[in-house]
């Protein structure tokens, strides 16, 4: 083998390592992220509580957490298209949880979620409800 060739091949290898080196460094990147991420500290609850007298919730804590939007996607359907009105609905969650502001939105907004039930529902924050009433 020629010396020309030889040295073209090694060329064409510390190139295609350092493509290889490239290539993987975001991988590498997420991996150390995720391995340090692992020791953070898990923040504290920031949503307002519900009320004490409402002791439960139409399913328990971890799904309403993760998982009430499917929750009212099915409520919505079985009204829409099956016109069964049940116990569920956005009044009994304004029961328990009384400002959407310090509720809906603070947890949306934690999670990068855009709400859009309000654009059809209203909920009305407890200050703008006295107000309407006069009192």
């Amino acid at each position: 083998m020629k010396l020309s060739t030889a040295l073209r091949n090694k060329k064409l290898g510390v190139v295609v390592t350092i493509l290889i080196v490239v290539m993987l460094l975001p991988f590498g990147s997420s991996a150390a992220r995720f391995v340090l991420a692992r020791d953070a500290e898990v923040p504290d609850v920031f949503l307002e509580m519900p009320l004490d007298y409402f002791n439960r919730c139409v399913e328990d804590t971890d799904y309403m957490r993760f998982r009430h939007m499917d929750l009212l996607k099915r409520l919505r359907e079985e009204f829409i298209r099956d016109g069964k009105r049940g116990n569920v609905s956005l009044t009994k969650c304004r029961d328990c949880h009384t400002s959407r502001e310090r509720f809906c939105n603070r947890c949306h907004e934690e999670a990068s979620v855009i709400l859009d039930c309000f654009g059809c529902h209203y909920y009305p924050e407890p200050d703008s409800v006295s107000q309407q009433l006069g009192t």
